[in-house]
């Protein structure tokens, strides 16, 4: 029998992945901050919640009575970019994970899975590999360095399969409205006027049930250590805003170049997937406009009440 233990529900990608799991009648046990919002989970039979005030080490490992768990780490504080910098990317996020995988060693989990971030490689304007040295410019990036390390040789020490899945650009239904992709939807479906840079930045884009499909086949599989998750296939932005406008029928004015580039502004950022795509025997199946499309619709329906949160 499958054991699933999922830290970090209400979270973009923590709640794509419990809903994908529900769907499929899949048991799931969820930890879970008694502040967070989980509605769409609350009274569903396959999920049992597990709920704790200030941090995960309140709850009794022995209580979830589960053998031998693939334990999920969606849990981050400062994931915005006016976060990226704030002093409790150390001070909060460090003991976070260092509590769920001693969390995890208690549970006596069989592997432990956390999401890391490309801000770990820094600003390398290139096609990037595992191998490549990271040089962070934020403390977002510095501190997920810092919990890849930690994770890693605590995993080790601890006899636990250990993955931590650098994650590009992602986006598909219910992210939040200040990304990029979605904010441009809803502009667009208010035929509102957008100001942007010139958009010949080429980002690397991954639609979200692909990363629930991924994350589904790292259940039953062995730890693969650091590995980038991405497309694997750069988008120009002004394409992509072409696209958005088209299938929006939009009647937005857009105006390129009116937001300057950043000092540091990054204009190619692509993952080489090869790692996880050979430990998984996975690829990503959504095109962009099929995942555009999913996504317009659900933020469509969103305004109108109809999306079943």
């Amino acid at each position: 029998m499958i054991n699933i233990v999922i830290h970090g529900a209400s979270s973009f990608l923590g709640k794509s992945f419990l809903k994908s799991l529900i769907s499929s009648g899949t048991p799931v046990h969820v930890i879970a901050r008694a502040t967070s919002r989980i509605p769409f989970c609350e009274d569903c039979p396959t999920v049992r919640i597990y709920r704790y005030k200030r941090t995960i080490t309140e709850i009794d490992p022995q209580s979830l009575t589960i053998d031998n768990p693939v334990f999920f780490e969606f849990s981050w504080q400062g994931v915005y970019g006016s976060e990226r910098n704030i002093p409790e990317q150390l001070s909060v996020n460090i003991p976070l994970i260092i509590s769920s995988i001693q969390f995890s060693k208690d549970l006596r989990a069989r592997h432990w899975i956390g999401i890391g971030s490309q801000a770990e490689y820094g600003d390398l304007n290139k096609e990037i590999s595992e191998s490549d040295d990271c040089h962070p410019t934020t403390l977002y990036g510095k501190s997920k360095l810092l919990c890849s390390e930690i994770s890693a040789e605590m995993c080790k020490a601890y006899t636990m399969e250990h993955s931590w899945l650098r994650l590009f650009s992602v986006y598909g239904p219910d992210d939040n409205h200040d990304w990029l992709i979605p904010w441009l939807i809803k502009e667009m479906l208010q035929n509102m006027e957008i100001n942007v840079t010139r958009g010949e930045q080429l980002w690397d884009y991954l639609f979200v049930d692909d990363i629930s499909e991924m994350l589904l086949k790292m259940v039953t599989a062995k730890g693969v250590g650091i590995a980038n998750l991405g497309s694997g296939k750069p988008v120009e932005i002004r394409q992509l805003i072409e696209k958005i406008k088209k299938l929006t029928a939009s009647d937005s004015v857009i105006n390129y170049g009116a937001v300057p580039y950043r000092p540091d502004q990054v204009m190619y950022m692509l993952a080489n997937i090869s790692r996880l795509a050979s430990h998984l025997g996975w690829q990503p199946k959504t095109g962009i406009e099929e995942g555009l499309i999913k996504t317009i619709d659900f933020i469509k329906n969103e305004r109108l009440g109809n999306t079943g949160k």
